[in-house]
């Protein structure tokens, strides 16, 4: 139950490219294979230090916003040291590049519902004179690349994707991920701009880390050999999903062709692109019965109707006429115990059970046969940590809740993350109106976009709390 927890608490985590030009061994990281770092964050600050050390290079693109961390201009002349030292690719060549899981890889060691929605690399000319291009310009230009061309499927142990890492377990934060991709014969020489572009829970919750890059071309001469690939730790499994059409360039606030997590029912549906706020209904996956609409807003997918039912003619057995019931009563029986354990753990821990001084190997509650017995020897409750008020009366210490709530400005922009006191209080300020067309999200209570006033927990604090501003 506890690492149950620990595992929950990661899946809030992050990951960024930290390696544009890798040489090295595909299992363990070799830094000095490295050749080239992506652009840096203001103030020069940048990874190359200890591989998948946290410095705030996990950037969230923005809708309608910047799409790159740091900026071009400066990351050229701050850390690529002038144009001349670009890393350099040839056209018509493939090369490898490297990031942290971040502890996000579905393996033996966490579970097989890690999601993974897609990663891409999108490429653009540089241009000095602009600031970086928005999403459509970068998806006129995607580069062929082996996580996008052969990507995780979902529910599965596959190290495909996002997710080929093939030490993951070793080191689930820092272990070496890599993947390849290769320069068009068709590219014209010159600088472009490289988007590395990871959804990562689903196609709103993303990730990007942008680099520059000398294209020039081929010598004739083949790439660098990398190292061998071993097997990974996991068997690859042979299932294959649908690949979505993809986006028509110039699609302005189009959402691409991406998965989706059926409501109700854990399974994965694959939709084709969508133009702006076009709404779709899809079909609930085998097994189930409905539909379910999603809308397509300022390049997010959102869930926003319908549900998935069990289908009662689906077999309980699974699709290899394998009966299931004994693996479930098998679970219910361990779910029982650990019950009863976390129970009796908790009974001693918190005094309300003790051993028989006579027979320490016997149980039973605190009691005394006779009034002098309790006067002699009164029973104290062992109290845990807490906090004392001036009444005297002990409180638990509570960890501050995490910030992880997101939301949706005026301009319908996303902000955050805060902490749900945060961001009642944000909604708070607003009018009844605009807190009701106000969005919110976290992962966990809300899987998907929703109004702040329809969640439950938010709704009461509202309630409490008082009237909108006028």
């Amino acid at each position: 139950m506890i690492s149950f927890i620990l595992l929950l608490t990661h899946v809030f985590s992050h990951s960024w490219l930290e390696c544009t030009k890798y040489e090295g061994d595909l299992e363990v990281f070799e830094k000095d294979k490295c050749l080239g770092l992506p652009r840096p964050l203001p103030g020069n600050r940048n990874v190359g230090g200890t591989f998948g050390a946290d410095i705030g290079m996990d950037f969230r693109p923005q809708a309608g916003g910047a799409r790159c961390q740091g900026n071009a201009q400066a990351g050229i002349a701050a850390n690529y040291g002038g144009q001349a030292n670009l890393v350099e690719y040839e056209v018509g060549k493939t090369y490898t590049i490297a990031w942290p899981p971040k502890n996000h890889v579905a393996a033996e060691c966490t579970n097989a519902f890690i999601p993974d929605t897609f990663l891409k690399l999108y490429m653009t000319p540089y241009d000095a004179t602009q600031g970086d291009p928005d999403q459509d310009t970068f998806k006129e230009m995607p580069v062929k690349a082996s996580f996008s061309d052969d990507p995780h499927v979902q529910g599965q142990i596959d190290f495909k994707g996002f997710m080929k890492c093939p030490r993951f377990c070793d080191d689930t934060d820092k272990s070496l991920c890599t993947g390849t991709f290769t320069v068009a014969e068709n590219v014209a020489p010159g600088t472009y701009t490289f988007q590395w572009y990871w959804a990562f829970n689903g196609p709103a919750d993303l990730y990007a880390t942008c680099w520059e890059a000398a294209v020039v071309p081929s010598t004739g001469t083949p790439a660098t050999p990398t190292a061998i690939e071993s097997t990974p730790q996991q068997p690859v499994s042979t299932t294959t999903t649908t690949t979505p059409i993809p986006t028509p360039p110039g699609c302005i606030n189009c959402c691409d062709g991406s998965d989706i997590i059926a409501p109700g029912t854990g399974a994965i549906v694959s939709f084709d692109y969508l133009t702006s706020q076009e709404n779709r209904w899809l079909d609930c996956p085998s097994g189930f019965t409905g539909r379910f609409k999603i809308f397509c807003l300022l390049e997010e997918v959102r869930l926003v109707d319908g549900f998935c039912n069990p289908d009662a003619s689906f077999s309980s057995s699974d699709s290899d006429g394998k009966d299931q019931s004994g693996t479930v009563a098998g679970l219910s029986v361990a779910l029982v115990i650990v019950i009863i354990l976390f129970a009796l753990y908790v009974g001693v821990t918190q005094g309300w059970i003790c051993t028989d001084e006579e027979d320490p190997t016997k149980w039973k509650l605190p009691r005394w046969s006779s009034e002098e017995q309790a006067k002699e020897k009164p029973y104290v409750k062992k109290r845990a940590d807490s906090v004392l008020t001036v009444s005297k009366t002990e409180l638990p210490v509570l960890p501050e809740a995490p910030a992880t709530w997101y939301y949706t400005d005026a301009s319908n922009q996303q902000q955050g993350p805060v902490s749900q006191m945060e961001l009642v209080k944000h909604v708070k300020s607003l009018s009844q109106g605009a807190a009701q067309n106000t969005l919110v999200w976290d992962g966990v209570v809300c899987q998907d976009w929703t109004p702040a006033t329809s969640v439950p927990s938010i709704k009461k604090q509202l309630e409490i709390g008082g009237t909108f501003t006028e």
